[in-house]
C-alpha cells in the first residue's frame, strides 16, 4: 500500500503569528531603549522608518532579536514610537514604558496617567477625544500606521512618567493592520476606562447626605 508523504508544515514566525507571542521582543526593546543615553534614543524618535537606513541601536536590536528582514520598516516604526513614548531622562532614572496591565487603549483614555478620574460630579473627558478615536477606528488599515504615531505623539505629551503601557498592542496593530482583533482591543479598553469613570463621577453626587443638598440650595 502506497503512502502519501507527509506534508510539512510552515514553521511559524513567533514574532507576528499571536499577540501574546509579542511580548518577550517588545519587552527586551523597552529594556534595551531604558539603558540608551537620551542622544540615542533621540536618534531613534527621529528614524525614518519608510525606506530610512535606521540607526546602529536599531539594528543591534534588529539583530539581537532576530526581525524579519522583510519587516525592517514596520519594526522600526514600533521602536521609533516607543521610543517616543518613553520617559526622558538619564539611565538609571527611568522606568520601563511596557506594562502588560495597562492596555494602550486605557492610556489613550486617561492620558496615561493610571490615577486619572473626573472631579466629582463632573463627566469624565478624555484625553484623546472619541472623535479622534471614531477617525482611528474608521482609517483602512494600510493607513493606520501614521495615525497611531500622531497619537502617540499626543500621548507623550501627557503621560506620567512612570506609568507604562503595553506596548505589543502597539506591536500587533502595526505588524498585522488587517486583522481586526488589535483594534477592536483598543477601542474596548478606551471605554473601558472612559465607562468606569463615569459612575465615580456620579457616585460623588449620589452619596450627597440630605443636609449637603439642603445648604447648596440654600447658598444659591
Amino acid at each position: 500500500m502506497q503512502t502519501m508523504p507527509m506534508q510539512t508544515m510552515p514553521k511559524q514566525n513567533t514574532l507576528t503569528s499571536t499577540m501574546p507571542t509579542l511580548d518577550e521582543p517588545v519587552a527586551k526593546i523597552a529594556n534595551r531603549l531604558l539603558a540608551l543615553k537620551p542622544g540615542s534614543l533621540a536618534e531613534l524618535r527621529r528614524m525614518e522608518a519608510e525606506s530610512g537606513a535606521g540607526t546602529p541601536e536599531f539594528w543591534r536590536l534588529a539583530a539581537e532579536l532576530d526581525l524579519p528582514q522583510e519587516r525592517s520598516d514596520t519594526w522600526m516604526r514600533i521602536v521609533r514610537i516607543m521610543a517616543i513614548l518613553s520617559d526622558k531622562g538619564a539611565p538609571g532614572t527611568r522606568k520601563t514604558l511596557h506594562d502588560r496591565r495597562r492596555p494602550l487603549g486605557a492610556a489613550l483614555a486617561d492620558g496615561g496617567d493610571r490615577d486619572w478620574k473626573p472631579p466629582p460630579g463632573e463627566e469624565p473627558y478624555p484625553v484623546l477625544s472619541e472623535a479622534r478615536l471614531t477617525r482611528f477606528l474608521a482609517l483602512p488599515a494600510g493607513r493606520r500606521a501614521e495615525a497611531l504615531e500622531r497619537m502617540a505623539r499626543a500621548l507623550a505629551g501627557s503621560r506620567r512618567p512612570g506609568h507604562g503601557l503595553d506596548c505589543t498592542d502597539i506591536a500587533a496593530l502595526l505588524l498585522d493592520p488587517a486583522d481586526p482583533r488589535p483594534v477592536r482591543k483598543l477601542a474596548r479598553a478606551y471605554y473601558n476606562r472612559l465607562d468606569g469613570a463615569r459612575p465615580r463621577a456620579g457616585k460623588a453626587e449620589a452619596g450627597k447626605t440630605e443636609n449637603d443638598k439642603n445648604e447648596e440650595e440654600g447658598a444659591a
